[in-house]
């Protein structure tokens, strides 16, 4: 969590608190919206859905099927 002195001492006596609590609501603000909708999920029986990552993609670096005949892949 970020004091509210280092924003006083970076933007200033009349941009840092404005700014400090700014950022404060937007934090609050995203986290009640996840727990809310964590909420109505549960009281409508659904399971609440989670972002989901996308799954690594392999490096082009050494693909596997250009591979030297005399070389054998060690997994």
């Amino acid at each position: 969590m970020r004091r509210l002195e280092n924003y006083v001492r970076k933007y200033g006596p009349v941009a840092g608190p404005k700014l400090y609590h700014l950022l404060q609501s937007q934090a609050a603000h995203a986290g009640v919206s996840a727990r809310l909708r964590k909420k109505i999920a549960a009281m409508q029986g659904r399971v609440a859905e989670t972002p989901r990552r996308p799954e690594p993609r392999p490096l082009p670096l050494f693909p596997e099927a250009d591979e030297p005949a005399g070389l054998v892949a060690v997994e």
